[in-house]
């Protein structure tokens, strides 16, 4: 049974809130746990976000590397290898929120991705935000995400909204016996982070 889209975002949320709670080699651990799953099961969603972050990777670590103050390095001017630490530690972390993200994108078309943002945003919707609008834009930015990637040809988010007038039609899913295990995963994951 496939489970609820929201309950694979919360675990996802739950899972880089752990993995933000952590510095040094167990950070780099669960970075490399997650390149490495991300890698078997989803490469191109990776290889794309990798990609399109890069200039972030790039100014987190000259940024960093270049003006925190401490012990200067003699073989790279202007740079402290406390600087260069930290640029690893939230370049690392960085990958590892995009690994993570990778594997939720290969789990979830960009239908249910919608589907499963508007079901967490429903607490939102009783204080008078609306969750409907956030939706459709979310539906709309992946429509061109996807165009631009040249799979518009595939099964895109928005066509079904298209050809049925102002309607965005999205997919009924409903809570199971796989989202309460995914939901006690999430729990133990952030009781996890809360005990460390």
């Amino acid at each position: 049974m496939h489970p609820h889209p929201a309950s694979l975002i919360l675990l996802w949320l739950a899972f880089l809130l752990l993995a933000s709670a952590h510095a040094g080699t167990l950070l780099l651990q669960l970075c490399a746990i997650s390149v490495f799953c991300a890698l078997l099961f989803s490469r191109t969603h990776l290889r794309q976000l990798l990609r399109r972050s890069r200039w972030l990777l790039l100014m987190l670590v000259l940024l960093f590397g270049g003006m925190t103050p401490g012990t200067p390095l003699d073989y790279l001017p202007g740079a402290t290898l406390e600087g260069l630490q930290l640029a690893a530690e939230h370049a690392a972390r960085l990958i590892l929120a995009l690994a993570a993200l990778a594997l939720v994108l290969n789990a979830l078309r960009p239908v249910e991705l919608v589907a499963g943002m508007r079901t967490l945003l429903a607490p939102l919707a009783a204080m008078g935000l609306p969750r409907d609008k956030l939706a459709v834009r979310l539906a709309l930015t992946l429509e061109e995400v996807e165009h631009e990637r040249g799979q518009g040809a595939t099964e895109t988010t928005v066509t079904t909204a298209t050809t049925m007038g102002d309607v965005l039609l999205l997919p009924q899913a409903t809570w199971g016996r796989a989202d309460a295990g995914l939901g006690l995963l999430a729990v133990v994951v952030v009781v996890g982070f809360l005990w460390c």
